[in-house]
């Protein structure tokens, strides 16, 4: 699982944004960016760290983290809190996200990921289904698109194996703050990943 976690979410942060992309483009634009990730990926040459910057000084575009805090915390919850804890909770979240995947580089070895099926749900919602590659074993990745304000397609959450990662996330959560304060909730997101093993 760590390895399919590591290459689903590595290679998305090689993608650029979807801005201006027709929605017949998606499946080609994305596959192509998929394919420009793994490469970087399978680069020996390259050290760690300079993959890490490299896939940091693009993967912002497409990622609508505003959004997956929201969803993450529940809709309840961020309501309550103030702008100020909103925007805390943001960053805090999308740093964890970052972290905990980064960390996972060394987990990466000879996956491929191919696209399947891209399904219109709504007029500003998108599937795109991939499957993950690994030996003789094929693994369901479904990349959920929405449509912004500005006409952008932003990834607000990624089921892997039929598990939304922003369910999860959710969950995990919904427990702490079940028997903590929200400023746990914020101490516990401050807390380094527990460091990856490979499998």
């Amino acid at each position: 699982m760590k390895h399919i976690l590591a290459t689903v979410m590595l290679t998305l942060f090689c993608c650029q944004s979807l801005f201006a992309i027709e929605e017949r483009d998606i499946s080609t634009f994305m596959q192509n960016n998929i394919d420009n990730a793994t490469t970087i990926l399978r680069d020996k040459k390259i050290q760690k760290s300079e993959k890490s910057e490299k896939l940091y000084a693009i993967f912002d575009s497409i990622f609508d983290y505003t959004l997956m805090a929201q969803l993450a915390l529940g809709g309840k919850q961020w309501a309550a809190l103030p702008p100020a804890k909103q925007s805390e909770f943001t960053k805090l979240f999308e740093q964890k996200l970052k972290k905990s995947y980064m960390e996972k580089l060394d987990l990466y070895t000879d996956e491929k990921i191919v696209i399947k099926n891209l399904e219109k749900i709504k007029d500003a919602r998108i599937h795109l289904t991939t499957h993950l590659m690994k030996n003789s074993e094929v693994y369901e990745i479904i990349y959920k698109f929405y449509k912004d304000k500005n006409g952008s397609w932003m990834i607000y959450d990624v089921d892997i194996l039929g598990v939304s990662i922003i369910q999860t996330y959710r969950t995990q959560f919904a427990e702490i703050l079940a028997k903590e304060p929200f400023e746990k909730l914020l101490e516990k997101l401050k807390q380094p990943d527990e460091p990856a093993q490979k499998q």
